[in-house]
Order: structure tokens, then C-alpha cells, then sequence
């Protein structure tokens, strides 16, 4: 990183970006070039151990590409904000790389559609109904590089 001053990997920042971020930027191998998509989402945290969950249609160019090389990169942002006046912008951001699995066991599932349906405050059945988990695919990413950088107001 360039400016280190900006640089920024402590846990409680990537823990309130995580939390401030609307969506997640997930990157994708797709051959010649790279995928990128934003996504709905959620971060668990469990013995200093970070997952994203996503939940997604159970078929489609992101499940066959994630079989294909789950090895996955992501990016959020939280506080973006244009300073015209100083000809800046402001952010916390996060970039990290992980990988990707489909989650196959019903009760991960549920669980994981349970807090994407809380962090969004989605008018969906809390918790998840057995037929809502059936239709829908859950993507686990088990994080493996997190790194953070900010540009605060001066």
C-alpha cells in the first residue's frame, strides 16, 4: 500500500465495515477475464474464524463458476463520500480473498438465511421455512486475507 497512513487491518475496523456495508463486490475466475457481482450478504464470526454467507438461486454463471474455482475475491465499502471541495473521496474500505463452497447441510442453511434476513430486516419468515431452504443455494466463503484501508476527513 502506498500510503500506509491509510492503511488499516485491525479487527474492530474490518468488523465495522462488515457491519456498515450495504453489499459485497465478489469476484469470481471466469476464464479470460474476471466475474464481478455484487451480492447481499453476511459475515459470522467464530473462534477469530470469518465466514460470508450469500444466498443466491440454486443455479445460474455464479454457482458454475464457484464449482468450477472456488477460490473467490471480495470487496465492500462503507462511508463513501465525494469531497468536491478538497477533490478527494472519503471511505472505509475492505478487500479480501477466500473460498467459496456451496453449503449443502439444512441446518447451515437456515441458519445463514435466518441472519441475512435480520441484517437486512427482510420481510422473509424468520426462521427460514423448509421450502424457502430447499429453493434457495448458500454460498459459505471462509475468509483467508482481510485488508482494510481508510481516507478519513482531514
Amino acid at each position: 500500500m502506498r500510503l500506509k497512513k491509510r492503511e488499516c487491518n485491525e479487527d474492530a475496523f474490518f468488523d465495522e465495515v462488515f457491519t456498515a456495508a450495504d453489499d459485497l463486490a465478489l469476484a469470481m475466475n471466469a476464464g479470460d477475464f474476471p466475474y464481478v457481482i455484487p451480492v447481499n450478504f453476511v459475515q459470522k464470526k467464530t473462534n477469530g474464524t470469518r465466514r460470508i454467507y450469500i444466498h443466491c438461486a440454486p443455479e445460474g454463471r455464479k454457482l458454475d463458476l464457484l464449482r468450477a474455482d472456488g477460490r473467490v475475491a471480495f470487496m465492500l465499502h462503507a462511508g463513501v463520500n465525494i469531497d468536491r471541495e478538497h477533490s478527494t473521496t472519503l471511505y472505509n474500505c475492505v478487500c479480501g480473498t477466500g473460498r467459496a463452497v456451496l453449503v449443502e447441510d439444512t441446518a447451515e442453511k437456515g441458519h445463514a438465511l435466518d441472519a441475512i434476513a435480520m441484517r437486512y430486516n427482510a420481510r422473509c419468515h424468520v426462521p427460514a421455512l423448509p421450502e424457502d431452504i430447499s429453493r434457495t443455494a448458500i454460498i459459505r466463503i471462509d475468509v483467508e486475507s482481510l485488508s482494510g484501508k481508510r481516507r478519513p476527513r482531514a
